[in-house]
């Protein structure tokens, strides 16, 4: 992060974990196909190309979580995807191995942040 600014790398690793989260909400076994490492680890290389895939999906996580008890978490995390989206007008493609590092700690931060508010 420079300057104490969060990267575009970072808040796509923040995102993702949010999208993570909010699929794991809805799904049925509790599991989300991006707790994968290898999806994880090629979201980190290419977020654009990952999470294009995944942000049309938020509203269908949504709807399923809201069946669940996890359904007011789930709101929450929905709510925070706006303020994660990167800065830039586009999701970064192709991430230098200092952006990658940078969208790891995005993710783990992310993570920790959700964990806490599920307390």
């Amino acid at each position: 992060m420079a300057d104490g600014q969060l990267t575009d790398a970072y808040r796509c690793g923040q995102l993702y974990a949010a999208l993570a989260a909010l699929e794991r909400l809805g799904a049925p076994n509790g599991k989300a196909t991006l707790d994968n490492q290898t999806t994880r680890a090629k979201a980190s290389e290419n977020p654009r190309g990952t999470l294009k895939l995944h942000l049309p999906r938020v509203m269908a996580h949504l709807m399923r979580a809201q069946k669940s008890p996890g359904g007011g978490e789930a709101v929450k995390v929905f709510r925070s995807i706006p303020e994660l989206l990167p800065r830039s007008k586009e999701l970064p493609g192709s991430l230098n191995h200092a952006q990658r590092d940078d969208f790891y700690r995005g993710c783990l931060a992310q993570e920790k942040a959700l964990e806490a508010a599920a307390k």
